[in-house]
């Protein structure tokens, strides 16, 4: 009968971990949670806040330390990514070990299909437009 009670008890206390586990109580109710601050950062930008704080000396630094996935062949051509700057093409992602973080104020990721829109048929991967500070 003993174990019986052991059991029962064990169940009870995890019946009740279980219904209350869901619910997160916050003393205060306008500060988002972790989890939702996280996933509003864009993942297809980089701001200058985020250059700024990141402290890196180059705009690859910046892109493989904040955004590696930019780095990657184009999920859908294949093709390799192509780094736009003044609206021209400059290279592809090792041409950003050539521009110094404080010269950037934002870089943008554009898939290929946006890319495509903007620049034509000619681009064959994903895009990094660079935008330099003024």
């Amino acid at each position: 009968m003993r174990r019986s009670s052991v059991a029962l008890a064990f169940l009870s206390v995890f019946v009740v971990a279980c219904a209350s586990g869901g619910k997160q109580h916050s003393d205060n109710p306008t500060k988002p949670s972790a989890s939702k601050t996280k996933s509003s950062t864009d993942q297809s930008r980089l701001t200058l806040e985020e250059i700024t704080a990141a402290n890196l000396p180059t705009a690859y630094d910046l892109v493989d330390r904040l955004r590696r996935p930019w780095l990657r062949r184009d999920a859908v051509t294949g093709g390799d990514v192509a780094v736009y700057m003044d609206e021209r093409n400059i290279g592809g992602a090792s041409a950003l070990r050539d521009i110094p973080s404080v010269d950037v104020q934002e870089m943008e990721y554009l898939r290929n299909d946006e890319a495509v829109r903007r620049w034509g048929a000619d681009v064959k991967g994903s895009v990094i437009v660079v935008t330099r500070r003024r």
